[in-house]
C-alpha cells in the first residue's frame, strides 16, 4: 500500500465489488463508487438489478423477495467480499454492513476496518 494513492485503493475497491456482484449475480452493477474515510470504505452501488429482478421489483411481494435474495446472498458469502477488500486495503476487515434499497435498485456496503488507511496513506 506505500506507493498507491486513495484514489487508486478506492478504484481497486469499486472493481472487486464489481467482480464479487458479477460472480454472485451474473451481472455486475451499472455504478460503483467506494470511498475510504479513516477506518471505514463506503461502497455505493447504483444500477444493480439483473433483468429478472427488475420484473419483481414491479410488485410489493416481488420487492421483498429482491431484498431477502439479495441480503441472504450477501450473508453467505460476506467473507469473500471482506477478504478481498481486505487484501486490497493490506488490513483486516473487522466486520462489514450492507443494505439495499429495492425502489432505487442501489446498495450500499461499510467495511469496518482494523486501521485507519488515511491516516496510513499519509506516512
Amino acid at each position: 500500500m506505500n506507493r498507491l494513492t486513495r484514489g487508486a485503493l478506492e478504484a481497486e475497491v469499486a472493481n472487486a465489488v464489481v467482480k464479487f456482484h458479477r460472480e454472485q449475480q451474473g451481472r455486475g452493477p451499472h455504478d460503483v463508487r467506494a470511498h475510504i474515510t479513516g477506518c471505514m470504505v463506503v461502497v455505493r452501488s447504483t444500477g444493480i438489478f439483473t433483468p429478472t429482478e427488475m420484473h419483481l421489483a414491479g410488485s410489493e411481494e416481488g420487492r421483498r423477495l429482491i431484498r431477502s435474495s439479495r441480503q441472504e446472498l450477501r450473508a453467505i458469502a460476506h467473507c469473500e467480499i471482506e477478504r478481498s477488500v481486505a487484501d486490497i486495503l493490506g488490513c483486516n476487515v473487522l466486520f462489514s454492513y450492507y443494505d439495499i434499497n429495492v425502489p432505487n435498485a442501489e446498495q450500499i456496503e461499510v467495511y469496518i476496518l482494523d486501521v485507519d488507511v488515511e491516516q496510513k496513506l499519509r506516512t
